[in-house]
């Protein structure tokens, strides 16, 4: 297998990792369909595939101790696929279409928590946080042909906006065939192994500093949620236009987005070794200038550096985690961080709500604080020098 077949393998996954987001597009037109449904339940469409991520981001790295990543990921389009089809021919159901977010949901859960361990397991050093960055520019991709996709076959009727995942069958034969196999981590002729390699055990024995990435990862997704939840609110606040002008900010980010994806070598080139510092600050950057700005080139700028900040954080925390942690780990590691990201994101509101900051600018100011006290906390403590150093690495656990 080249290494070209083998990058594409590794990453095509991710086309599916914002799939949950498709419905929600055409979530007017379904309550038409719809007029005895509370409008409630049909925006359940565009949030219960977050629940069903949720629940498998909670199993899937026990699972890769036992089952092939490559199976797993198989299996995770395979639920993608199914539950994003199935309603272009069952339609006439709200409980059935609820369901089928879910069924989708899972597969995402699986997506985003297979993927990064796919990727360390297949690269190292540079070329691994390269991949990582190609990874996210994926994501972005292929986020932006879903809902393009999706939008021009759902003009008309908003069941066939479902017809855009028969792309699932080209990413499964990708992954498929240029994926390479791999074995799972326990070893069954051994009770020494299989105790090393519990879950509780893996667990006791994590390196503490990854509960620091996570802890940074948890207050990215409850400030980036703030400004991409309340954009909508400013922009009208602003008089620059309504749900159009909105939408416009975001595709222009997401575009912007795939470029600094796969240009991401030399993103960190350029920042090493403060780059998850530098993600966090850019991500102020966007809160600043969409506050104080009030013409649309300014706002559109901020929301090419909102996808910048993504494209830049979550990869070097992936890079970061599988550098803190030994290979036994990596399945746990990665399946908590997925968990973590999608929690952080779904209770957002809600936090940012228990803390009585009320929505719109007051919200980015908010966010703003917490991005910012993470990027002098970084850079005060030199944690991710230290972390490339290796001077933060644990010895092996003791088989003892």
């Amino acid at each position: 297998m080249s290494k070209i077949t083998l990058k594409i393998g590794a990453v095509s996954m991710s086309a599916f990792a914002m799939a949950g987001s498709v419905a929600t597009s055409a979530i007017a037109a379904i309550a038409k369909s719809f007029p005895d449904t509370p409008i409630s339940t049909v925006q359940l469409l565009g949030t219960l595939p977050g629940l069903g991520s949720l629940i498998i981001t909670l199993i899937a790295g026990q699972m890769a101790m036992h089952i092939s990543k490559k199976n797993l990921a198989l299996l995770g389009i395979a639920l993608v696929t199914a539950g994003g089809l199935i309603p272009a021919f069952w339609n006439n159901s709200m409980a059935g279409l609820l369901l089928c977010s879910i069924v989708l949901g899972m597969g995402v859960g699986f997506i985003s928590t297979i993927s990064p361990m796919v990727l360390t397991e297949n690269f190292e050093g540079e070329e691994r946080s390269s991949m990582m960055g190609a990874n996210t520019a994926v994501t972005s991709m292929g986020s932006m042909l879903l809902t393009a996709g999706g939008g021009y076959l759902g003009a008309q009727n908003w069941r066939h906006i479902y017809w855009v995942f028969l792309l699932g069958i080209i990413i499964f034969l990708l992954t498929l065939f240029w994926l390479p196999n791999d074995k799972a981590n326990i070893k069954a002729d051994s009770r020494k192994a299989e105790k090393k390699e519990s879950t509780w055990m893996i667990l006791k024995n994590l390196n503490p500093y990854v509960y620091w990435i996570y802890l940074a990862v948890f207050i990215l997704g409850i400030a980036y949620t703030a400004y991409a939840a309340n954009l909508s609110l400013i922009v009208a606040a602003k008089h620059l236009g309504g749900t159009g002008m909105t939408s416009a900010i975001n595709a222009f980010g997401t575009f912007v987005g795939i470029f600094a994806g796969l240009g991401f070598k030399y993103v960190r080139k350029l920042t090493k070794p403060n780059t998850l510092a530098a993600g966090f600050f850019l991500l102020v950057l966007t809160l600043g200038i969409t506050y104080y700005f009030n013409n649309v080139i300014a706002l559109a700028i901020a929301g090419a550096l909102a996808a910048v900040t993504m494209v830049v954080i979550m990869p070097t925390a992936t890079f970061m985690l599988s550098m803190l942690c030994q290979p036994q780990q990596i399945a746990i590691v990665m399946s908590i961080f997925a968990f973590v990201n999608g929690l952080s994101s779904a209770i957002a509101p809600k936090v940012i709500s228990w803390l009585h900051v009320p929505a719109g600018a007051p919200s980015f100011v908010f966010a703003g604080v917490l991005a910012m006290v993470v990027v002098i906390a970084l850079l005060v403590t030199h944690f991710e020098k230290k972390v490339e150093s290796g001077s933060m690495l644990q010895d092996a656990p003791s088989s003892k």
